[in-house]
Parts: C-alpha cells; sequence; structure tokens
C-alpha cells in the first residue's frame, strides 16, 4: 500500500506505506513498555494523522476524474472517478488537527454537498458518497498493516473515545458541518 499526496499538481509531500504504519506501531508498542503516556499519546496522534491522510489520499483519487470544463463528456457524469469540471471538489479535500489524537477529513468546495448526497437542479439524484467510500476503502488498505488491531480497537469504543478521525462535507447553503453530530455548526 503507497500511497501520496499532492500539495499541488507536481509535487507529492508525503509517500505512506506499510512500513511507516510498522515503525508507528513499533513507537507505541515501545511507549506502552516503558510506561510513558506521553510518548503513547505521542504515537497515537501520529497513527491517526497517518490514517487521516491514507484516507485523504484515497479521496482526492476517487475524486480525479476527467477533466471536463465544458460539460461536454455526458459519459463521465454520475460516475466515480468523478468528473472535474472546476476542480475545486478534487482540491478541496483537506485533512486538520482538531485536538490531540483527533484529525478531520473534510472538503470545503461548493460542488462536495451536492456530489455527496446527490441534489442536482434536473432531478436526477444519483449518490456518489466519496467520503463514506473513501472511509472503507482506506479500512480495508490498514487491514493489512500492524496497526489495523487499534483501528478497530477505536472504533469498537467510539464511546469512549480520546483518539480518532472524522469527516465533514460543508453545506453550502446552511454553514453546517454533516458528520458525527448531524448539523453540527463548528465555532
Amino acid at each position: 500500500m503507497a500511497r501520496s499526496l499532492t500539495r499541488n499538481r507536481n509535487k507529492p509531500f508525503l509517500h505512506i506505506t506499510d512500513e511507516s504504519f510498522l515503525q508507528i506501531e513499533e513507537f507505541i508498542r515501545w511507549s506502552e513498555t516503558v510506561g510513558s503516556a506521553k510518548n503513547f499519546n505521542f504515537g497515537m496522534n501520529a497513527l491517526v494523522m497517518f490514517m487521516a491522510y491514507t484516507n485523504l489520499g484515497i479521496a482526492q483519487k476517487m475524486s480525479a476524474g476527467p477533466v471536463d470544463p465544458q460539460m461536454n463528456n455526458a459519459a463521465a457524469a454520475w460516475k466515480v472517478p468523478v468528473r472535474r469540471i472546476t476542480e475545486d471538489y478534487f482540491y478541496g479535500w483537506k485533512v486538520r488537527r482538531l485536538s490531540l489524537g483527533t484529525w478531520q477529513l473534510y472538503n470545503d468546495s461548493r460542488e462536495a454537498y451536492f456530489i455527496e448526497f446527490g441534489i442536482h437542479v434536473g432531478g436526477a439524484r444519483v449518490r456518489r458518497p466519496i467520503r463514506k467510500l473513501s472511509l472503507l476503502r482506506t479500512l480495508r488498505a490498514l487491514e493489512s498493516t500492524a496497526v489495523y488491531h487499534r483501528v478497530w480497537a477505536e472504533i469498537y469504543t467510539a464511546g469512549h473515545k480520546h483518539f480518532g478521525f472524522s469527516q465533514t462535507v460543508q453545506s453550502p447553503v446552511m454553514g453546517t458541518f454533516f458528520g458525527p453530530g448531524l448539523g453540527r455548526r463548528l465555532p
């Protein structure tokens, strides 16, 4: 599993492999044996950050359809990877740190809401839930890594969650974010 994330069109700024997750897992295990809570929190934060950036790479890959600014390619409409008319949706995927151990994947483009929920003026409602599908593909990609047991432990104990990442898509109309806690306004 090799993922390259791009900051601009030409240069990748992060290359994530299975070896990256193995090194993070070794650091977390070392911090557990030493008993250092600070190092454990640092390792878990790094793990969640790498998971969020892996999710970002998969979401961008699913959003990197054919470039069609004049909308001439009707065969590419309503498909995954998403057709790029303005390219705002593709470049709108971002990851940010909310707190220690909590990272968020979001898309701040106006098109994101309409693509995710299948809203169209003509009434054609074809959802392309890139956010949800990218999360599922991220979990499948992490199955082969050394940290997969930690991923499921965090999801399974969601009520007592200290580490994790969330996904949101901004509504252009209401300014609310959808994700865990639907309709929650950010400060």
